[in-house]
């Protein structure tokens, strides 16, 4: 028999097919992957060598950096027509990027860090008023999540944190106003075995309440079980300039 009423499912938060990149015209591409699919909600571990292109990869999905050929889809908008200014909207309104180096601003106390993405977002701000109440109460919230609770490092330049609560502030800033996508470059790189499964669970935490899909991207691979898919690199990419690029 047959229904009328078929199951919807939403987009894939990125759908990406037939990506090529290479950093010059002259070189050998860094990647080369037919497809990739991010469904909403979904926790993917992204496992590569050093310098197979899990970072190049990042940027490509989140819009920094354009594919020389193929499509990427992030909610079903095409990045690769997009003006540089488009792009940059999308990425504002929904991507949360955790940097290898968190990339915190220096002279930005640790709630103006957090807060940050609300003021380039109207969504995103709208987001954070609606889980919050305000603006630095869902910081404050999303801070306490992370295990940095204590009033006095609100004010505290980002300067003076230790680099476990630094990778925090910047999870916090990925996470504020409940992007969509958020994608993580080695941020537990610098943590030791406790510490590190500390912060993915809090993450993991984190992304289901807002059901934010997750790409995380480690040579770690004691963390694969705790994701939901695990990815290797170079399973997907088939670039002949990959291997060179990862020795």
């Amino acid at each position: 028999m047959t229904g009328s009423g078929r199951e919807h499912h939403p987009p894939p938060v990125v759908d990406l097919h037939g990506l090529r990149f290479a950093w010059r015209a002259t070189d050998r591409d860094l990647l080369r992957i037919d497809a990739l699919r991010v469904p909403a909600g979904e926790h993917i571990f992204l496992r590569g060598a050093s310098g197979s292109g899990k970072s190049t990869l990042l940027s490509l999905l989140a819009g920094v950096l354009v594919p020389d050929r193929g499509r990427i889809l992030l909610l079903g908008h095409d990045l690769t027509t997009l003006s540089g200014t488009g792009r940059d909207r999308m990425r504002a309104d929904h991507v949360g990027f955790i940097f290898q180096m968190f990339n915190l601003i220096p002279y930005l106390s640790v709630m103006e860090n957090v807060v940050l993405p609300c003021g380039f977002s109207p969504r995103r701000r709208a987001r954070a008023l609606a889980h919050g109440g305000s603006v630095r109460a869902e910081a404050t919230r999303l801070l306490g999540a992370l295990d940095m609770a204590d009033p006095a490092l609100l004010s505290r330049p980002v300067t003076r944190l230790s680099v476990g609560q630094q990778q925090r502030v910047a999870a916090a800033r990925a996470l504020i106003g409940a992007p969509e996508l958020v994608v993580a470059d080695e941020p537990t790189s610098a943590l030791d075995a406790d510490r590190r499964d500390a912060f993915v669970d809090l993450l993991f935490r984190e992304c289901r309440r807002a059901g934010s899909a997750l790409v995380f991207v480690s040579h770690d691979a004691a963390l694969a079980p705790m994701f939901d898919r695990t990815i290797e690199l170079a399973d997907i990419n088939h670039a002949d300039g990959a291997d060179e690029a990862g020795r």
